[in-house]
C-alpha cells in the first residue's frame, strides 16, 4: 500500500487526485473536493503531501482529530448533502504519517454547503448556477454502469457458486490485520456489502448485479447474462497466422484470473531482478498480474469484441474493448487513472488482487525495464492495448536495469532530475562536447544506461543536439 500511495503522489494532482498539506488540521476545502469526486469520476484525496508532489507528513498529535473531524463532517448534511459514510486511512511513507481516502463516484448529485462542485483538470469547479450542466450530470448518473445492471431472476442460492463466495471471503480476511466483516456475513449480506446485489431504481426490484454474476455465477448463467465475459489467450511463435496454443476462457472472473496467469507464465521466461532496495523480485509476475487485472477490471464488459492476451517470441500484448479518452499513446504525463468498472475494481482491491487506481501503469513501466531494459507501450484507442517487450540484451546488468527504471520514472514523474539523470546533466554543463562513451567511462556506468539517460533528457526538454554528430555539441535548454 505504501508504494501505491507513493506512486499516486508521484503522478501529481489531476482529475482523480488531490494533494493537501493539512499542516494545521483538516483543510476546510477538502469537502469541495469530496463533493467534486462524488459528482464526477471519483478519486483519491491524500493529506500530508503538497501540490509539488512533496511528502511533508502530518503532525502525530493532529491525526486522531483530523480523522474524527472528517468522518463527522461527512455525516453532516450542512457540509455534504446527501451525506456519505467515509473515513481517512493512515499510512506511513518515508517515516512521515499521511492520511488518504478514495471517494467513489456517486449515483446522486451532492452539494457542499449548498453548492454543486465537479472535478476538472484545473481542480474543483463550482457549477451551482449552471443549471443545464447540472441537468446533464443528473441524466448521466441515471445511466448506471453496465456492471450495476440488476438481474432479479438470477437466484443467489441456485445460480451462484457459493464455493467462490467463500473463497473471496477468506481472501479478503487474509488481506487485513483484523477479522474482515465478510467473515460474519451470510452470502447474501456479503453480496450487498460488496455492491453486487442492489435494487433497480426504475423497477424497484432487487437482484444480483452483472458484476456479481460475472464474479460468482455458474458458467451457464454467465453465458446467458453476458456472453461477452470471455478472454482469448493465444501463444504465437511458429504459427503467426493462427496460434501454437490457445485457451479461450469463458468462465467467472476469479477462475479467469487464475487461468490467464497460468497461461502467460507457461510461455514466458521468469527472470529475477533486484529493485532499488536490493530486494529480489520477479518483474514478469508483477507485469502479468497487472495486465490480467486490466483485462478483467477495466474492459467494456458488454462490448462484443473479445479481450485477448497474446504471447509472441519478443512481446506480450493485452487488448481490451475500450471507451477511449486519449485516442493515442499514453504516457505518465497524459495518463489519468479511470475505473471503468468501479464495483469490480473495489472488489478486487478488497480481496488483495488489485492495488490503488493508477498504480498498475507505473508498475508495468518499472518492471518492464527491470525485465527487458525496454519500456512498455500503452495505446488508448477503440481497443486498449498494452505491449510489453520480452527480449533482453543480456549485456544489461542489474544496476543498468535499475538505472533505466528509476531514471525513466523519477525523471518523468517527479518533474525533477534524480540519480544518473542529474549526474549526466552536470557533466554536459561542465563540457557540452563530451561524448556518451566518455561519460560512461568517467562515471563507471554502462554505455546503454548513459544512452537511455540522454534520450530521457532530450524527451523532457533538458538538452538538444546542435550541429553534426562529430563536431556538434549539446545545448542545455533548462536547468534542473
Amino acid at each position: 500500500m505504501e508504494e501505491n500511495i507513493k506512486n499516486i503522489i508521484l503522478l501529481g494532482e489531476n482529475v482523480n487526485t488531490e494533494l493537501k498539506e493539512a499542516s494545521n488540521g483538516l483543510p476546510k476545502s477538502i469537502f469541495q473536493t469530496v463533493c467534486s469526486f462524488l459528482n464526477t469520476t471519483g478519486g483519491y484525496i491524500i493529506l500530508g503531501a503538497n501540490d509539488k508532489k512533496e511528502i511533508v507528513g502530518i503532525k502525530k498529535e493532529l491525526i486522531d482529530k483530523i480523522k474524527k473531524d472528517y468522518t463527522t463532517m461527512c455525516n453532516n448534511k450542512q457540509i455534504i448533502e446527501p451525506t456519505i459514510i467515509s473515513e481517512l486511512k493512515e499510512i506511513k511513507i518515508d517515516g512521515k504519517i499521511l492520511l488518504y481516502v478514495h471517494i467513489e463516484e456517486s449515483t446522486e448529485i451532492h452539494k457542499n454547503k449548498g453548492k454543486v462542485y465537479i472535478r476538472n483538470y484545473e481542480g474543483d469547479f463550482d457549477i451551482s448556477n449552471n443549471i443545464p450542466l447540472i441537468a446533464s450530470i443528473h441524466n448521466k448518473k441515471r445511466k448506471i454502469f453496465d456492471e450495476d445492471t440488476v438481474y432479479p431472476y438470477v437466484s443467489v442460492e441456485e445460480d451462484l457458486r457459493h464455493d467462490l463466495i467463500e473463497k473471496a471471503r477468506k481472501m479478503a480476511n487474509s488481506n487485513v490485520k483484523k477479522r474482515h466483516i465478510w467473515m460474519d456475513m451470510t452470502d447474501l449480506e456479503l453480496l450487498k456489502s460488496a455492491g453486487l446485489y442492489k435494487k433497480d431504481k426504475d423497477t424497484g426490484k432487487e437482484g444480483v448485479t452483472l458484476a456479481g454474476v460475472m464474479l460468482f455465477g455458474k458458467d451457464n448463467i454467465i453465458a446467458s447474462v453476458n456472453p461477452y465475459c470471455r478472454t482469448d489467450a493465444l501463444y504465437r511463435v511458429d504459427d503467426l497466422d493462427r496460434y501454437d496454443d490457445r485457451d479461450f476462457v469463458e468462465t467467472n472472473l476469479l477462475d479467469m484470473y487464475d487461468r490467464l496467469i497460468d497461461f502467460v507464465a507457461k510461455y514466458t521466461m521468469d527472470r529475477f531482478a533486484l529493485d532499488e532496495n536490493a530486494r529480489r523480485v520477479s518483474p514478469r509476475n508483477v507485469m502479468v498480474r497487472e495486465i490480467v487485472l486490466n483485462t478483467i477490471m477495466h474492459r467494456d464488459i458488454t462490448d462484443g469484441h473479445t479481450s485477448r492476451i497474446i504471447v509472441y517470441k519478443d512481446k506480450l500484448i493485452c487488448e481490451n474493448p475500450n471507451s477511449f479518452r486519449t485516442d493515442g499513446i499514453l504516457t505518465v504525463k497524459n495518463y489519468t487513472p479511470f475505473a471503468k468498472n468501479p464495483t469490480l475494481a473495489k472488489f478486487f482491491r478488497e480481496i488483495g488482487y488489485a492495488d490503488e487506481l493508477g498504480s498498475g501503469f507505473i508498475k508495468i513501466t518499472k518492471n518492464s525495464y527491470l525485465y527487458s531494459g525496454k519500456p512498455p507501450i500503452f495505446e488508448d484507442k477503440q481497443m486498449f492495448r498494452v505491449t510489453i517487450p520480452l527480449l533482453r540484451d543480456e549485456k544489461l546488468d542489474e544496476s543498468d536495469l535499475i538505472n533505466l527504471a528509476n531514471g525513466t520514472l523519477n525523471g518523468t514523474l517527479n518533474g525533477t532530475l534524480n540519480g544518473t539523470l542529474n549526474l549526466v546533466l552536470n557533466e554536459l554543463k561542465n563540457n557540452n562536447r563530451i561524448t556518451q562513451k566518455e561519460i560512461s567511462e568517467k562515471m563507471g556506468i554502462p554505455i546503454r544506461t548513459i544512452k537511455r539517460n540522454f534520450e530521457i533528457l532530450k524527451e523532457e526538454g533538458y538538452i538538444q543536439r546542435e550541429g553534426s554528430k562529430k563536431s556538434g555539441y549539446w545545448k542545455i535548454l533548462k536547468d534542473k
